[in-house]
C-alpha cells in the first residue's frame, strides 16, 4: 500500500511492543467480504468473550450492525492490519456506536488468537477512546464478562473504571470520562 492511498484511507502506521509493524484504518464495506474469514479465525472461547454468548457463526445482523457503523456519523470501526507484501490481513478491530445515554458511547474489541497478548487490544482500546474523543463523546463504557481477565486488565491499564452489572453479575461494566 502506498503513502498516498494510506493517507487517502486515513490509515496510520504504528507497531507493537514487539516491535511488530502494523496499521489502523477504517473498516471499509470491502473488508466485510472477509468478515468470515477474519470470525473463523476467532477460537471458540474468543467468540464467547466478544459475544457474550455461543456464537458459531458471524450472523447477518452483526455484519448489518457493521454496516450500519461505517455510515453513522457517531460511530467508528477501526481495523488494525499487517500487510504480507501486496496482501493485507486482518488481525484485529474495535468499534463505538452511540450508547442509550446522550454523550456516551459503547466500544467493542477482537482480536484474533494468533495475535492476543501482544498489545494489540490495548492499542485498539487506546485508540478508540482517542476516535470518541474526536467524535465528541463525554464517555465510553463497554461490557466484559468477569472470565475475561485479559480484556478487564487492558481496561484498567488505560484507566477505565469497572463496575459490576446489577442486572447481570457475570458482567462488568467498564467505563472513562474522556476529556475534549
Amino acid at each position: 500500500m502506498n503513502l498516498f492511498r494510506r493517507l487517502r484511507e486515513r490509515a496510520r502506521a504504528t507497531h507493537l511492543p514487539d516491535g511488530t509493524h502494523l496499521y489502523l484504518r477504517p473498516l471499509k464495506e470491502a473488508d466485510l467480504a472477509h468478515a468470515q474469514e477474519f470470525f473463523a479465525r476467532l477460537s471458540e472461547d474468543s467468540k464467547y468473550m466478544r459475544f457474550m454468548a455461543l456464537t458459531p457463526n458471524l450472523t447477518e445482523e452483526t455484519l448489518a450492525r457493521m454496516v450500519a457503523a461505517l455510515r453513522e456519523a457517531r460511530a467508528a470501526v477501526i481495523v488494525a492490519v499487517v500487510e504480507h507484501g501486496r496482501h493485507e490481513e486482518l488481525i484485529g478491530g474495535g468499534r463505538v456506536v452511540p450508547a442509550a445515554r446522550r454523550g456516551t458511547c459503547e466500544f467493542a474489541v477482537t482480536v484474533v488468537d494468533a495475535w492476543q497478548g501482544r498489545g494489540l487490544g490495548t492499542l485498539l482500546l487506546r485508540e478508540l477512546v482517542k476516535v470518541a474523543r474526536q467524535l465528541g463523546y463525554r464517555r465510553i463504557e463497554g461490557s466484559v464478562l468477569t472470565i475475561n481477565a485479559r480484556m478487564l486488565a487492558v481496561a484498567q491499564r488505560l484507566r477505565f473504571k469497572l463496575a459490576v452489572r446489577r442486572d447481570d453479575p457475570g458482567v462488568i461494566c467498564v467505563y472513562r470520562a474522556l476529556r475534549p
